[in-house]
């Protein structure tokens, strides 16, 4: 259960770390080789390749760590307006447009992905490592992003029922 409730929390943030800290290495050799070039002739077109498959996955996973954290570009101006009970409406509704928009990403991303790795087999140009490789980062990204909206949704649905039960001892009473 440790285990369990360990990557609940930290899932995409250790994907993140790992695959920033492998980014960051795999452009610092880049540029060492690119320094030293100028004396020795050394090809790293793979380092250009692999630096941008794992931004890929930085962006997609990311995605997801900012939908658990409740991050998301939102438009604030009218859950501040409308109190506790719209507030929690309208990020009801931006959490299960997310939703939407991430289960309509997954599906999608996993079909190009079948075409991609499996039917017609497309392979990168300098590390001859199958795209789907690449394609899986979009699809892994929305898929987290949907669970993690899923749980959104459960915890904004249970803070509402909260929030009725808490003003139903008040409502019609006198003060």
């Amino acid at each position: 259960m440790k285990l369990l409730k360990f990557l609940d929390e930290r899932l995409e943030e250790m994907i993140c770390v790992f695959v920033l800290a492998a980014m960051t290495l795999v452009i610092f050799i880049q540029i060492i080789i690119r320094a030293i070039s100028v004396y020795v002739t050394i090809p790293m077109a793979w380092t250009e390749e692999i630096g941008r498959y794992l931004f890929i996955y930085a962006v997609y996973v990311g995605a997801a760590y900012a939908t658990r954290r409740r991050a998301h570009q939102k438009v604030d101006i009218f859950p501040i307006l409308c109190g506790d009970t719209g507030k929690l409406i309208f990020n009801l509704i931006g959490d299960v447009g997310v939703l939407v928009f991430a289960a309509a990403m997954t599906f999608y991303g996993w079909q190009t992905l079948q075409h991609v790795a499996f039917d017609y087999v497309q392979y990168a140009p300098a590390t001859k490592i199958n795209m789907g490789y690449a394609y899986a980062g979009p699809v892994l990204g929305m898929l987290l992003c949907a669970f993690r909206s899923i749980e959104n949704v459960v915890f904004h649905i249970k803070s509402y029922r909260q929030l009725c039960k808490g003003t139903k001892g008040t409502e019609g009473g006198a003060v």
